[in-house]
């Protein structure tokens, strides 16, 4: 059942939403701001020079959209798999994959994110041993 298209504007976005430390994740589209059912999309924020917690999304599959800034992205057993990322770059995070990101450069790394499931799905976890 839906009202119609919503639009949700910047300050009608959501914190109270699972956060990770290190990063500011803010739900756009999620069952409580539009009653979204499969979906969960929202914009998550790392500031310039810090480093996120690790974490993964459950069963969820991800997909990030990088708006602004660099960042450096680690995953995978002990975290030995590393890549940088910059505006204009996609990434596709599978299911329980255990990753974190660290903001590079004097600039707030900005990525949209968009989970194939309704609710959030955030686990954090301790830093791998490497």
């Amino acid at each position: 059942m839906s009202d119609g298209i919503k639009i949700i504007h910047p300050n009608e976005r959501s914190t109270a939403t699972a956060q990770t430390s290190g990063m500011k994740r803010e739900a756009a589209i999620s069952p409580e701001l539009t009653g979204s059912q499969t979906i969960w999309v929202g914009l998550v924020t790392t500031p310039a020079g810090v480093s996120a917690g690790w974490h993964h999304h459950g069963d969820c599959e991800s997909a990030i959209y990088v708006v602004s800034g660099r960042a450096r992205f680690r995953w995978g057993k002990n975290g030995e798999h590393v890549a940088e990322v910059s505006a204009g770059d996609f990434l596709s995070v599978p299911p329980n994959e255990i990753h974190h990101e660290e903001a590079l450069g004097n600039e707030d790394f900005v990525m949209i994110v968009a989970r194939g499931c309704a609710h959030t799905v955030t686990v954090n976890v301790k830093e791998p041993q490497t």
